[in-house]
Order: structure tokens, then sequence, then C-alpha cells
């Protein structure tokens, strides 16, 4: 949750974008493995799908993978220059500055 606001707010954005990025990889792993192999994986459980398989797997996480490459983005890109509060705070023309 403190990591979805410093996103939000445009604070720490890498970092936090980085630790929002390890959070839904576990949950990936968690949750759609399972239904990929079919059957349970490293004690996690599966869950009642009337298919599984590649394709259910990825209908299952399209919403997960979206996340997971908008977090991807976050961490090249970083905060915008416009509204952010990383802009706000560290100087144009500083190492930790924005590219332009």
């Amino acid at each position: 949750m403190l990591c979805g606001a410093l996103v939000i707010l445009g604070l720490l954005t890498r970092l936090a974008s980085i630790l929002l990025l390890i959070d839904i990889s576990v949950a990936i792993v968690s949750t759609k493995v399972p239904i990929l192999l079919g059957h349970g994986f490293w004690g996690f459980s599966l869950a009642k799908l009337p298919r599984y398989g590649f394709l259910s797997m990825v209908h299952e996480a399209r919403t997960d993978f979206a996340m997971w490459f908008g977090l991807l983005f976050l961490i090249v890109v970083g905060a915008g220059k416009k509204w952010s509060l990383d802009a706000k705070f560290v100087p144009v023309g500083s190492e930790l500055g924005m590219r332009r």
C-alpha cells in the first residue's frame, strides 16, 4: 500500500516500482504457474478452473502482466517531470535529475 501511494505521488518512484515488481512477480509465480502446469507448484495450490494450460494462464494473468510491464516502464523511465514530487525535490542539473 505504501509503495502504491509513492508511485501515485511520484515520490521515490523507481524504488517503489522495484518493490512492487517483486510483489507482482511473486503473485504471478504463486497463482498463475500452477494454472500453467495444471497441478500444485512449490506448495501453492491450484485454483479450480474449467481448463488449465498456457492459454488459461495467460487469460487469468492479463492484469498481472499489464501491471508488471507498467512497473517495468516506470523503472526505466522514472517519474514524470511535470507533476511528480521527485521532480520537485531533485534539482534538474544534478546527477540524480531526470533525463530531458
